[in-house]
């Protein structure tokens, strides 16, 4: 076989493997957007898996205990520990909730004042005064209402299959939702075999660099994702206390739970927190009090600013490889195309994306193409530089 057969049978070899990726990557997607709902519950699963796969490797070598055995104790720790969490916090919220629904049925009595003091105007303060208000309206208007009472009786049924759909959509988010543990409770003893599986379908010839672009994924996604829970973690208990203890705001716990929670998602759970506080000072007793506002705002600028100074900086970092605005377009992006399991999945696929590229681009500055010419590049600003 002549030399130019030799490059004509590497180059459709190679052709083949990028079709082949192609391929690959275009069935992935399709499969992604037609099956999303479905496999929900399974990749919610796997990411469980994957957080939930160090302490059972650990208990494994260093206790040699069976990877089932592991599992086991896993989850009795962590129903413990979810129960012990359940008993603290959840008469704590149920409290909050209380309280805040009886503020709102004191409304007329709060906020109205209130609004009238501050902005000087005349509200009814009962049905009879807004009947006196708006009585010769409302008969003026009977005519024509009465008149579409077909049009809103089909929009009434409507309306009703709606509420039927939604509670349909709700019981099918539980169901989905109580598969992710079933899943991971399968998954987590054959994490190693999973794994292994999927190695061994590696072709020989790319199972090096594959190997070492997965560690270095791993590396990164694993301590992004682990320290992103830690800031979660102390940013809830940051706002919480804040809330509760400086503000003294009704709702503290849920809000600093809420904006805690919702960190992952950069400046959402702010932004949430904080109109959620301004609407509970709002319908607070007598109105908006500015002294607890003032308190309000510098509990949520005072952890902001502990969070970009020193958590995320010291616990996150820069983990991912991507920012805070990578991060939220890619959760968009994810979204838009997926659904929720795009949202899930959104991040592991930026990081990976960033190492792949952070590869890409160091194999690039060390290639022929890239370095060549570089020794009379060199040489020529020598030379300008002694000329100077």
């Amino acid at each position: 076989m002549g030399m130019r057969q030799k490059a004509l049978q590497r180059r459709t070899h190679r052709y083949w493997h990028v079709a082949f990726i192609a391929a690959v990557l275009t069935s992935a997607f399709f499969l992604l957007q037609g099956l999303g709902r479905v496999l929900t519950p399974v990749v919610a699963a796997l990411l469980l898996t994957y957080l939930l796969d160090p302490p059972v490797s650990w208990m494994a070598s260093r206790l040699a205990l069976p990877r089932w055995l592991g599992t086991l104790v896993l989850l009795l720790v962590t129903v413990a520990l979810l129960v012990l969490v359940l008993v603290l916090i959840i008469p704590v919220i149920a409290h909050e909730l209380e309280v805040f629904a009886a503020r709102l049925e004191q409304l007329p009595q709060t906020l109205l004042p209130w609004i009238e003091r501050t902005f000087g105007v005349q509200l009814p303060h009962s049905f009879k005064d807004l009947w006196a208000h708006l009585g010769g309206d409302v008969r003026h208007v009977s005519g024509d209402v009465l008149g579409s009472l077909g049009g809103v009786a089909g929009k009434v049924a409507k309306g009703t299959m709606g509420i039927f759909s939604a509670v349909g959509g709700l019981a099918a988010g539980i169901g989905t939702a109580a598969l992710i543990p079933v899943f991971t409770l399968y998954f987590l003893p054959q994490f190693p075999n999973i794994v292994g599986g999927i190695r061994n379908l590696i072709p020989f010839r790319y199972r090096e660099w594959v190997e070492q672009t997965v560690t270095d994924i791993d590396r990164t996604l694993a301590s992004w994702m682990r320290g992103q829970l830690t800031v979660m973690a102390c940013l809830a208990t940051l706002y919480a206390l804040g809330l509760k203890f400086i503000v003294d705001l009704e709702m503290a716990v849920v809000i600093g739970l809420l904006t805690g929670l919702l960190a992952f998602i950069p400046y959402v759970g702010f932004i949430l927190g904080m109109l959620s506080a301004f609407l509970v000072l709002l319908l607070g007793e007598g109105g908006l009090d500015t002294t607890q506002l003032f308190k309000m705002l510098a509990v949520f600028g005072g952890v902001q600013l502990l969070d970009g100074m020193v958590l995320t900086p010291r616990i996150v970092g820069e983990k991912a490889g991507i920012g805070p605005v990578g991060v939220l377009a890619a959760l968009l992006v994810g979204g838009k195309l997926f659904g929720f399991i795009g949202v899930l999945l959104a991040v592991p696929t930026a990081a990976a994306l960033a190492v792949v590229v952070k590869g890409g681009i160091e194999a690039y500055k060390t290639s022929l193409l890239y370095r060549r010419g570089e020794d009379e590049y060199i040489r020529a600003h020598v030379d300008e530089s002694k000329e100077a």
